[in-house]
C-alpha cells in the first residue's frame, strides 16, 4: 500500500500553441485520474526565462500545483506526459 505524501510540482508551459487555462485543466484532470488530491493551484503567470535557450521561446507560463497522492505520482506522471510538447518542465517537491 502506498503512503501518501504532499507534493508541490512546479511546471512551465509553452503557451504559443494552447491557452494556459486549458493547460491547467488537463493536468488537473490528469493529476485525479492517478489518484492524487489537489490541495491547490497557484498560476504565477508568464515569466522570462534567465538563461533563453530557444530565442522563438524567451518566456513560458509557470504553474504550481499543491498535491497529496502515493509515492508512484513522481515517476507515472512523468511517463504520462513524455511526449507532450506544451510541457517544457516538470519538478516535484516533497512538502
Amino acid at each position: 500500500m502506498n503512503d501518501l505524501k504532499k507534493y508541490r510540482l512546479n511546471m512551465i508551459f509553452d503557451v504559443r500553441s494552447v491557452t494556459a487555462e486549458a493547460q491547467i485543466e488537463k493536468i488537473q484532470k490528469l493529476l485525479s485520474s492517478l489518484g492524487a488530491t489537489l490541495e491547490e493551484t497557484k498560476d504565477l503567470g508568464v515569466k522570462d526565462f534567465v538563461r533563453v535557450t530557444d530565442r522563438r521561446m524567451p518566456n513560458a507560463h509557470y504553474v504550481q500545483f499543491y498535491v497529496s497522492a502515493g509515492t508512484t505520482l513522481p515517476v507515472v506522471f512523468r511517463e504520462k506526459l513524455r511526449l507532450d510538447r506544451t510541457i517544457k518542465r516538470i519538478l516535484f517537491q516533497a512538502c
